[in-house]
Parts: C-alpha cells; sequence; structure tokens
C-alpha cells in the first residue's frame, strides 16, 4: 500500500507559479493538497530578461522527480521566451497575459479589453503585495523620491489607463479589496470597475484537461518561442 501512495505521489504535476495567483491557485486546488504548487516571486515581470533563468532553475530542480511540469505563468512581456522542457513535458497556459488567466481564457480577456480599453487591473494577489498603484506609490516611489516627484511618476506611469478594475473571482476579504481599489480609482483620478472573475483556468493548470487549444505541450528539449502564441 505505501509503494501505491509513492507512486501516485510521483505522478502528480508539479506546478511553478507567479505568486501573484496564489490566491487562485489555492481556491482551485481545495481538496488537491497533494498538488506540488513552487510559487516564485511576484514582480519578476519587471525584469523580463532574468524570467526564464529564474524560471528554468525552478524546472530543473523539478525535472528529477515530476512527470509533468505546468507553469503558472502567460506569455508575460517575452519573460518565457527560451525555457525549455528537460526530462518531463512542459506545459504552459496559451496567454500572452496573466489577466486571462484570472478572467477564464484569453477570449474573455478580449472581449472585456475591447468593452473598457485603458484598463489597470487588480486581484487579491497585486493588492496584497502593495503591487497596486497606491501600494507602489506608498513602499516604493515616496520613500525614494519625496511626495512630490512620487506623485508624478506614479501618474505618469499610468497616464493612458482611464479605469482601474477589481477582477472579484469570490476570494475571502473581497469586501476590503474592493475598498482598495476604490482608494486607487480615487487616488488615481479613474473610473472604478468591477469585473467577474473566473478559476476555470486555474483549476485546468492545477487538473487539466490541458487542451492543445488552451495549453502549449513542449516536448522534452523542446524551447518556448514567441511564435508558439500565434
Amino acid at each position: 500500500m505505501e509503494s501505491i501512495k509513492h507512486l501516485q505521489t510521483l505522478k502528480r504535476p508539479v506546478i511553478i507559479a507567479c505568486r501573484v495567483m496564489e490566491p487562485e491557485l489555492e481556491a482551485a486546488r481545495a481538496g488537491s493538497q497533494a498538488v506540488e504548487i513552487i510559487y516564485l516571486e511576484q514582480g519578476l515581470h519587471r525584469t523580463p530578461k532574468k524570467l526564464p533563468e529564474i524560471i528554468q532553475e525552478r524546472i530543473d530542480q523539478a525535472a528529477s522527480y515530476a512527470t509533468v511540469i505546468v507553469l503558472g505563468y502567460g506569455l508575460c512581456s517575452n519573460g518565457l521566451v527560451g525555457v525549455t522542457a528537460r526530462r518531463q513535458k512542459l506545459i504552459v497556459p496559451r496567454c500572452h497575459d496573466c489577466i486571462s488567466l484570472f478572467l477564464g481564457s484569453p477570449a474573455r480577456y478580449d472581449a472585456v479589453f475591447r468593452d473598457h480599453p485603458g484598463t489597470f487591473y487588480l486581484t487579491p494577489g497585486w493588492v496584497k503585495h502593495n503591487n497596486d498603484p497606491l501600494g507602489t506609490y506608498q513602499v516604493e516611489y515616496l520613500p525614494r523620491y519625496g511626495k512630490k516627484v512620487a506623485l508624478w511618476a506614479i501618474r505618469e506611469s499610468l497616464k493612458n489607463f482611464t479605469h482601474i478594475a477589481l477582477i472579484n473571482s469570490g476570494m475571502p476579504e473581497s469586501e476590503a479589496l474592493r475598498r482598495r481599489a476604490l482608494e486607487n480609482a480615487e487616488f488615481l483620478n479613474m473610473t472604478y470597475i468591477e469585473i467577474e472573475g473566473n478559476l476555470s483556468y486555474f483549476e485546468k493548470i492545477i487538473r487539466g484537461p490541458y487542451k492543445t487549444e488552451e495549453f502549449l505541450h513542449l516536448q522534452p528539449g523542446e524551447t518556448i518561442t514567441q511564435s508558439q502564441y500565434f
């Protein structure tokens, strides 16, 4: 019996994901605690040239025991380009932007974008780690530059945005998240909207099915390229 349990453990996928997705992934894997998820530092998308090396390192570490590795990332400003499957298949969401994961599909993201272009999206993970605009202003810009320059810097960086959107997937403390999103909108003089989230893509990352129209399938030795997303 013990050997059977051991084999079942070895057959589970290893998921390597951005920590911004932790609330949604943890909700999606409820009841499947045997699934292994390796969370990487949030904010690596700001340095996309470093992202492939960091992800590759985690893939190489998991390659000694995983039967399949699944990434919890969109293409992320080409931050996945160059990542290579090792001893096992590598499965990757077929999404340019991680917002598609929070909304359930790239098609849903495209529809939301058409309805509300110029939107800055907030999720529980962004707010929790102070990566919302207000958090960036308070934690990063204000101590470094002082109030006047910090205000100019945050508003200049978001000058092409007109809306702040909270993607609400029914996570805990949703009222606190809503208040924070409204504070962001007021601070930046933007229009606040709320969009219903969808955990289905996260559930597929956890359990499958990994349909080819939704996920890239890289065999051992194959490398992620930008052209695979078109």
